[in-house]
């Protein structure tokens, strides 16, 4: 996944002075659509502690996305499956597949506006 590069973006951006504002705006709007989706691995008040800083939130956004990631393999490697963790794999799945499209298209968004500042 993209979390590498996420988080180096994070970096170089709480170290941004000029045009701070807008990018932080940018990202609570990309946590908040993160949260609504994960809802069911990214509590509550982690979500409202993590808010407001740039560092707290790209850590709380990557420790959810290694969570998802450390249970999906847990329970793939897993023999016998109840059947409802059958569902929780799937639904996690999804819920995973969703992160990565997310993440990919904000870091896609970010990307495009870095060139536009760079070209003028």
């Amino acid at each position: 996944m993209e979390i590498e590069r996420f988080l180096e973006w994070t970096s170089k951006l709480e170290k941004r002075k000029k045009g701070k504002k807008e990018e932080m705006e940018r990202l609570e709007k990309y946590f908040e659509r993160f949260h609504l989706l994960n809802r069911k691995y990214l509590d509550k008040e982690t979500y409202e502690k993590a808010q407001g800083t740039i560092p707290s939130m790209a850590e709380a956004l990557t420790n959810t996305i290694r969570y998802l990631e450390e249970e999906i393999t847990r329970l793939r490697n897993k023999r016998m499956k109840i059947p409802f963790e059958n569902v929780e794999l799937g639904e996690m799945q999804r819920i995973q597949r969703r992160n990565e499209m997310l993440m990919k298209e904000y870091l896609t968004e970010v990307s495009a506006e870095e060139g536009k500042s760079t070209k003028e």
